[in-house]
């Protein structure tokens, strides 16, 4: 404990948001982490602009995405299997396919937008010096556990 006259507060505060962070697991419905449901970053990132967006088109969410409406509609494809994302035809042109979150991808949404509380800055103001430096080791050995738990002794991924 004596490195927390040597630590300056600022930097605890940083160190914290920062593992923070790392500890995130999100979970959706108990079901497990987010590794479980299989999604690339992507369709994660197609989850998070549909939830900002509402109901959209597939060339305003590709152009979000800087990719094609054809690559888009691929990516969307899974979210469909997945009970993500709904499909509709425009009323007007069944042409145009329109794409919005079912429950379980809001929930998705939800869960990928939570913050951790060592990411709130009102939880780490509560803190003397002391305390926090307690919480920063406590969560470095968290994050270090976490990290372990996923390599064998030889440094390789557990599967």
């Amino acid at each position: 404990m004596a490195e927390s006259t040597t630590i300056n507060r600022e930097d605890l505060v940083s160190k914290l948001l920062q593992l923070g962070g790392l500890l995130r697991t999100p979970q959706i419905d108990g079901a497990g982490p987010l590794i479980h449901l299989n999604l690339t970053l992507a369709q994660l990132r197609i989850v998070l602009l549909l939830n900002e967006m509402g109901v959209t088109s597939m060339s305003p969410l590709a152009s979000k995405l800087g990719i094609t409406p054809s690559a888009c509609t691929a990516l969307v494809d899974k979210l469909v299997r997945s009970g993500l994302v709904a499909r509709s035809a425009y009323p007007s042109d069944r042409r145009v396919v329109r794409c919005s979150l079912t429950e379980k991808g809001q929930a998705l949404a939800e869960r990928l937008q939570r913050r951790s509380p060592f990411e709130r800055q009102e939880f780490l103001d509560g803190l003397t010096d002391d305390e926090l430096m307690v919480v920063v080791q406590a969560v470095t050995i968290a994050q270090r556990g976490m990290v372990d738990s996923r390599t064998d002794h030889n440094g390789h991924a557990n599967t």
